[in-house]
């Protein structure tokens, strides 16, 4: 599966009309496909002289001499998701230099990456970005492969209002939690939950006091988002919970409730994606977390 490296093409050799005709032709995506005016030329020119992507650019190609791993292990999701679903295509794939927060997205059978959101937590850039610590621990290579499915995932899986109850945001972001696991077989859990080892540690001890607290305070079926938004947006830690607590815990009690269901009822991968009854999913796992 070959990645096209757009942040080589374009950093790599002194921009010309010549070089621009040539890189236009083999990114349209990001050049469409008329001749560049006077002002987009000056754009395109400012864009790749500018100081902070150049060193984000250069930081890639310390990462990222190549692209051989990357590739092979899109190739190896891409199977994966078509074992389950036969009439994937697999997409064009792109990487770049996003200089934002656009990590991957996937639209349109095109799958771009944006190598400078994964170049390590101790990266300076991200600080002078004023990325938030909390979130620079995942902007690793080790998280490529799970945001890349990540992204596919949302494609697969059905979307939830945003006015729907808690419950159905945590059973949802279970399943595409549950959809990365299975196109990623050998990932590890906090790579999966997207959290470090002492707050994936924290969420299973605090498993049965983290449900109860739901429980008791009827948070299953708020349908006021901001209401439960803490519970499942990331965050340095769950405010209510106090400062030792592990963000996301609606997501972590979801993915357990997908977790039992899957084992009591033993129903296919397909069948789980395709069931858009929370509560039912929630009845049929009598998931009980151990105390």
């Amino acid at each position: 599966m070959k990645i096209h490296s757009y942040e080589k093409a374009l950093f790599s050799q002194k921009l010309n009309p010549e070089r621009l005709l040539e890189l236009q032709k083999e990114f349209p995506l990001f050049l469409g496909d008329k001749p560049l005016d006077t002002m987009q030329t000056a754009q395109l020119l400012a864009y790749v002289s500018d100081p902070y992507l150049q060193k984000l650019f250069e930081e890639t190609q310390k990462v990222y001499p190549n692209l051989d791993a990357q590739e092979k292990a899109v190739s190896s999701i891409f199977r994966h998701i078509k074992f389950y679903y036969s009439n994937f295509m697999y997409p064009e794939v792109f990487s770049y230099i996003s200089g934002s927060d656009d990590e991957v997205f996937y639209e349109n059978q095109v799958l771009v990456i944006g190598l400078d959101r994964f170049l390590g937590a101790g990266f300076e850039g991200y600080n002078v970005a004023g990325i938030p610590r909390y979130k620079q621990f995942s902007m690793s290579p080790d998280y490529l492969n799970r945001k890349i499915t990540m992204a596919l995932a949302k494609y697969f899986v059905p979307a939830v209002s945003p006015n729907a109850p808690l419950l159905h945001q945590m059973i949802y972001e279970a399943k595409l939690l549950y959809f990365v696991q299975s196109m990623n077989p050998e990932i590890k859990e906090n790579i999966l939950l997207e959290q470090t080892t002492v707050n994936t540690q924290w969420l299973h001890k605090k498993e049965a006091d983290i449900w109860r607290y739901y429980i008791e305070n009827g948070l299953l079926y708020k349908s006021d988002y901001m209401d439960y938004s803490k519970f499942i947006n990331d965050s340095p830690f769950t405010s209510v919970l106090g400062e030792d607590s592990a963000p996301r815990t609606g997501i972590f009690l979801g993915y357990q409730i997908v977790l039992s269901y899957m084992e009591k009822t033993k129903v296919s991968f397909k069948q789980l994606m395709r069931n858009t009854n929370p509560q039912s999913i929630l009845q049929k796992s009598g998931y009980k977390p151990k105390q």
